[in-house]
């Protein structure tokens, strides 16, 4: 018995790391978009529309990456097949690397919606089976698996467009090799176990027998005002993220940076996001979650705006603090909505990442609508803010759990 339970944690560990792994491949293909942003305006955009075509770029994208995971965390809960993952790996890295190539902004659209269906069908299913297949614990396995896709969306680019900045765009085609040939050791690697407990507890773990699934709307109706302040805690949160991770982009090369600078900064801003969620994955057992997301909200703006209104090392310094705290209560947000939604944890997971991120991502197109009209120095001073107004809504959020207090 013993031999088994071993074998069978070493099975779950072997699968944990790779899915963890695949998150981090398939996010250096999704991050892609802010690194080639500045040259694909130059290539498609007048001086005039320059920012809102990077905002109907930044939409399209999100209302495919983000947006579809309402659909696949809907249909990953009822169908359980590795090929969410197999497809959307696959699918990402097909999209994402030919954009340079695509001749007119309809064919960068296409593109995009064929990348972001790929991102969309992977994330809810790997999320909720990353947790569950962690044997620290739900909490400390979500961070870990969001980390590894951080890490990606950090590092990937700068290894997928060293040879494209070096000998040429047209190169970055080719790059979409590694990640075509791990889709297709996903369905040999990836043998996920149909007892496997997919259910959310308060301490992040699951329980020790799986509960009966309630019907969604059953489970959803009485705590609906709950979801819907996570939510918009999530959306307007990446409001804030997708916006500087894109115009940040844009506005640097105004500035005259290189690309590899510009690429490097970029780099180092989503790197932080990824501290700050693995920091989330440690704090949220020790941290009363209240105080954690109010910490988050109000720590970030000051942050960020100091960094857009300094220069050298500084810059440096203040962008990186800001995202670090602005992104520590995401594992919180998702972990919170899952035990809300008890049995439909892959729903969660989408609503929490998916819608959150697309909305935000398609407020966006706002923000390269006014970048056009008011400037993106002004635009940007603005964007770094937005957390502040969400705060006053955590009071709403005081009759939930507090994830480090153990279950009663």
């Amino acid at each position: 018995m013993k031999d088994n339970q071993d074998s069978s944690n070493a099975s779950s560990r072997k699968q944990f790391y790779f899915l963890t792994s695949l998150h981090t491949v398939l996010d250096s293909y999704a991050t892609l978009l802010s690194h080639l942003l500045p040259r694909l305006l130059a290539k498609l955009a007048t001086t005039a529309t320059r920012n809102s075509l990077a905002g109907n770029f930044i939409s399209i994208y999100s209302i495919f990456s983000s947006l579809g995971q309402i659909l696949f965390g809907w249909l990953s809960d009822r169908v359980r097949t590795v090929h969410f993952i197999t497809f959307g790996v696959a699918l990402t890295a097909i999209g994402l690397s030919l954009l340079w190539v695509a001749p007119s902004a309809t064919v960068v659209y296409v593109l995009l919606a064929i990348g972001g269906i790929g991102v969309a069908s992977f994330h809810p299913q790997a999320t909720t089976y990353a947790g569950a297949l962690a044997t620290g614990g739900r909490g400390l396995g979500t961070s870990i698996f969001l980390t590894g896709g951080n890490i990606g969306r950090a590092l990937g680019p700068l290894v997928l467009m060293f040879i494209p900045y070096r000998l040429g765009l047209e190169y970055l085609v080719w790059e979409m090799i590694p990640g075509v040939l791990l889709a297709l050791l996903v369905p040999k690697v990836l043998k996920f176990d149909k007892e496997l407990n997919l259910t959310a507890s308060t301490r992040g773990t699951p329980d020790e027998e799986p509960m009966p699934q309630e019907p969604f709307w059953t489970v959803a109706r009485p705590r609906l005002l709950s979801l819907n302040v996570l939510f918009i805690i999530a959306a307007f949160r990446t409001v804030t993220a997708v916006g500087l991770e894109n115009f940040l982009s844009v506005y640097l090369d105004n500035q005259g940076y290189t690309d590899q600078v510009r690429s490097l900064v970029i780099a180092l801003f989503i790197f932080a996001g990824s501290m700050g969620i693995m920091s989330s994955g440690w704090l949220m057992s020790r941290v009363n979650t209240y105080v954690l997301l109010l910490v988050s909200l109000l720590g970030a703006p000051p942050l960020l705006y100091a960094s857009l209104h300094t220069d050298g090392p500084s810059f440096l310094v203040f962008l990186f603090l800001g995202n670090v705290v602005l992104s520590s209560s995401i594992t919180v947000n998702i972990i919170l909505a899952q035990i809300i939604l008890r049995g439909h944890e892959n729903i969660a997971s989408s609503f929490m990442m998916g819608a959150a991120w697309g909305v935000g991502g398609l407020l966006n197109k706002f923000v390269g609508v006014f970048g056009d009209r008011f400037g993106l120095p002004m635009v940007l001073d603005g964007l770094v803010m937005l957390p502040l107004v969400l705060a006053p809504l955590l009071i709403l959020l005081r009759d939930q759990p507090d994830l480090s207090k153990p279950a009663p």
